[in-house]
């Protein structure tokens, strides 16, 4: 499947007007419905271990997760601000893909009005 996504993927940047003529609004549609598949599938298979470790150890597991995705993220944006002197795009970009998440992603390059911070996502 993986190897005939790529042979599409490259006929349709070859020959775009021949091949694989796709609406813009329609491919966004796609997108959004496979992330959001795949955030539901993992969803239903890890709510019931969420749900019996959240009885278990109560609300500090969900403090603890937050305390450490948010100090990890500050410092990363800190550290690239300052230490590394990166383009805010590319640092956000970054940020993104350290967390795995496309729908940060896709908010900061709408805000962003570019594509600039895919580049930081795939470093990441």
């Amino acid at each position: 499947m993986l190897l005939g996504g790529l042979v599409c993927g490259w006929l349709r940047s070859v020959r775009p007007g021949l091949f694989g003529r796709v609406p813009g609004p329609t491919l966004w549609v796609f997108e959004s419905i496979g992330l959001t598949g795949f955030v539901a599938v993992v969803g239903l298979n890890a709510g019931p271990d969420f749900v019996q470790g959240l009885k278990e150890t109560g609300l500090s597991l969900v403090a603890a997760g937050a305390i450490t995705i948010t100090a990890s993220l500050l410092i990363g944006v800190m550290l690239g601000k300052w230490l590394f002197k990166m383009h805010p795009g590319v640092l956000l970009g970054v940020c993104a893909g350290g967390c795995t998440a496309t729908p940060a992603l896709a908010a900061v390059q709408e805000a962003a009005r570019s594509s600039v911070p895919s580049i930081g996502y795939g470093v990441a």
